[in-house]
């Protein structure tokens, strides 16, 4: 339960070697570079522009994303695919490739399909445009309004028709009917010009809607063309237009075999930008630079040599964090316990003066989720998925952690649900040591003992940390008090084990807490205020009923695991499918069950750790570790 030894990184050197040794920085991945005070150094601040890099990576990034269209599709495929990988030595050789060229090629590509999509989707509309009268048999040329006649097609509400037709009797209007669907009906109408203000208000309070022909339907038109003509015209043209388009994509396809050398491209220019931003948190003069950071400790050796070749023109100086520096915060643990770092980060890092939870903290998520879930199959089920990703798939960082502690946790569960549970909802009563269902209370009581327990070592952690930062009497007398008080009082409750000794042990625990507890000076409020103190037992106490959530859970997981196999012995019992329905329920039940009961057990589980365990000890509001390395989109760096 470590925290790595950090120490400030200085170095000045000669300007010219400044993007050299940035780069020795950004390929080893060790120092976290801070802005220099170039005020108070009387040093100028650098200026680099990046401009031009961005916009290269933005066309990088366009054109990759256009090339991914031909990529393997697939969930399980695209896990388990490997990056490609590039020797960081080697990252001005990939300059050298003509990827320029490509993204051209590429761009222009995309430019024509995206014209060409633009220009098929408008010819589509164009042909619904005419759907509704393509039965027409009129030429459209014909449609024309002429001097003393208004040929109006258009669309009419089908329950205005009616009146429609009453005013067509009484009235000089033609009309036909073209088309008729579910709601509208599209008709046809030739009334005199000159009675043009007499019809339109009458069309309108019918909610007739006229369809006008625009100038590039019209210009498809022959002088004998039909509306269905001009239909055949427009989808010859739009088959045109997709065989050019299909021609692009092919192109395009071609194209695909670039996208890994693009991909390096990418992520060469992407760390060239990152360097080029970090070198303005330098300061320099005329001739030298300046460089600050921080460093772990046992970082040190390994820097010096890579920056050996510079040591010429440079020097580099070390020293420990002063007082009012804040630090980046490391966490070292094992192997073992660098999974549960996660659930710690979480939470935050601690601060300076604290100490890194995540050890005193493993044992117990390892035994609650284990309880949370207490079904041995869902544990076997996540702890092998999780070895096969990690095995095939080769995560890194971040995501091989958390497939890490997935696979503690499902052994956690294996192990716990043969023991207090079952595997799919069958248990196996030979290996068993309790059963929940039948004998809930031994459970609690085991949920509320691992509680106690958990409550109790935190308060003892909270007297070790406040030793450690000298805060003797506090710690001694107050946490220990507690610590004294708890256990003597359960003891002396318990009829059991009830003893003379473990009342003495609890008054003096009570005392320790009531003399100590309060800062005041004045002897009556000293007394009294720890006397109040006292009152935090009920603290104590509803943090460790809390734990009670073990049980409710663990219960829960159980029963919906019984209930599928109850529901799929009833499948059962249909003729013919009844298997088939079964085995769908059973799949789905218990993978249903899988997920909530592994989602519940983690988030109630590391809320103990956040609420009722850290909160005695812990004190969050470090800073994470950034380090300026090398980053990688799509490759991987060797």
């Amino acid at each position: 339960m470590a925290i790595a030894e950090v120490q400030k990184i200085q170095i000045l050197a000669h300007r010219g070697a400044k993007m050299e040794i940035l780069s020795s920085l950004q390929e080893e991945g060790l120092v976290q570079l801070e802005s220099a005070n170039s005020e108070e150094l009387e040093l100028l601040s650098p200026s680099s522009d990046v401009s031009d890099l961005e916009f290269r990576l933005h066309r990088l990034s366009r054109v990759l994303d256009y090339l991914s269209h031909w990529e393997e599709k697939g969930f399980v495929k695209r896990l388990f695919a490997q990056k490609p990988q590039l020797d960081y030595q080697k990252r001005d050789e990939v300059l050298s490739f003509d990827y320029v060229s490509i993204v051209d090629r590429v761009e222009k590509l995309e430019a024509e399909k995206n014209e060409l999509l633009a220009e098929i989707r408008f010819l589509e509309k164009e042909k619904e445009f005419l759907l509704p009268l393509e039965n027409l048999e009129l030429p459209l040329k014909s449609l024309e309004s002429v001097d003393s006649v208004e040929v109006l097609p258009g669309s009419l509400p089908l329950a205005q028709y009616n009146e429609f037709k009453k005013m067509a009797e009484k009235e000089a209007l033609w009309y036909e009917v073209i088309k008729r669907d579910k709601r509208r009906l599209y008709l046809l109408i030739i009334y005199l010009k000159k009675e043009k203000d007499h019809f339109e208000p009458l069309l309108k309070d019918l909610n007739f809607a006229s369809l006008y022909f625009i100038e590039p339907i019209l210009k498809k038109a022959d002088e004998k063309d039909r509306v269905k003509d001009v239909m055949e015209k427009f989808g010859e043209e739009i088959e045109e237009k997709r065989v050019e388009l299909d021609s692009v994509e092919n192109e395009g396809q071609k194209l695909f075999v670039h996208r890994e050398e693009l991909m390096l491209v990418y992520d060469v220019l992407l760390n060239e930008r990152d360097k080029l931003f970090s070198s303005r948190l330098l300061g320099e003069t005329e001739r030298v630079f300046y460089l600050e950071g921080w460093i772990r400790s046992s970082d040190i050796k390994e820097l010096k040599f890579k920056l050996w070749p510079y040591s010429e023109g440079m020097e580099i100086y070390f020293r420990d964090p002063l007082p009012e520096e804040d630090p980046p915060v490391i966490l070292e643990n094992p192997r073992l316990g660098k999974p549960f770092e996660l659930v710690t980060k979480l939470y935050g890092l601690p601060q300076r003066g604290s100490f890194d939870p995540t050890l005193p903290m493993a044992p117990f998520f390892f035994l609650f989720v284990g309880l949370c879930v207490s079904e041995a199959g869902y544990g076997l089920l996540v702890a092998l998925l999780s070895f096969l990703i990690i095995k095939f798939a080769k995560p890194k960082g971040g995501l091989l952690q958390f497939l890490k502690l997935l696979s503690l946790l499902g052994i956690s569960t294996v192990i716990l649900g043969t023991l207090i549970g079952g595997w799919f909802g069958f248990p196996i009563r030979s290996l068993m040591i309790l059963d929940p269902l039948e004998n809930p209370l031994a459970f609690l009581g085991i949920a509320l003992a691992l509680g106690f327990v958990q409550v109790w070592f935190g308060t003892l952690l909270s007297m070790i940390n406040g030793i450690k930062n000298k805060i003797y009497l506090q710690s001694i007398f107050v946490q220990g008090g507690w610590l004294l008080l708890l256990p003597s009082a359960v003891l002396y409750g318990v009829p059991q084990t009830s003893q003379p000794v473990w009342g003495i042990l609890t008054l003096a625990g009570a005392a320790g807490i009531v003399f100590f507890a309060s800062p005041s000076r004045n002897p009556f409020a000293r007394f009294f205020g720890g006397l109040y103190s006292l009152y935090d037992i009920s603290r104590y106490l509803a943090d460790i009923l809390s734990y009670s959530r073990l049980l409710a859970l663990g219960l829960a997981t159980t029963v919906i695991a019984m209930v599928v196999n109850t529901l799929c012995q009833t499948a059962l019992g249909i003729p013919w499918v009844g298997w088939f329905i079964a085995a769908l329920i059973f799949i789905g039940g218990h993978l249903f069950n899988l997920g909530i009961s592994f989602l519940g057990a983690f988030v109630h589980s590391m809320r103990l750790q956040f609420v009722e365990f850290f909160s005695k000890f812990f004190k969050s509001g470090g800073r994470p570790f950034e380090p300026f390395e090398l980053e990688s989109k799509f490759v991987e760096f060797i």
